[in-house]
């Protein structure tokens, strides 16, 4: 009977001791974050052409308006346009 129950104990030991929890380490969440960085070598146009852009004029004789492709005026004596 001491026999029985030493083995009895012994196996209860040792499963307690197998069962007892492993303290887990934290889990670490990653984040990466990759940035790019584009290099931008764009130069600027060194010749800036009279005919680009809007033109508007407002005076008393009348309206001149220009987009570089067409002209359009219009004054008091009627209204004359041209395109380029």
């Amino acid at each position: 009977m001491k026999k029985l129950s030493l083995a009895v104990s012994a196996l209860s030991i040792m499963f307690f001791v197998s069962c007892k929890e492993e303290p887990k380490e934290p889990v670490v969440n990653e984040i990466t974050i990759e940035q790019t960085t584009i290099d931008s070598t764009t130069t600027a146009p060194t010749e800036v052409k009279e005919d680009e852009g809007t033109k508007i004029k407002v005076s008393s004789d009348g309206v001149e308006y220009s987009d570089g492709k067409t002209e359009v005026e219009v004054s008091k004596d009627g209204a004359e346009a041209k395109k380029k």
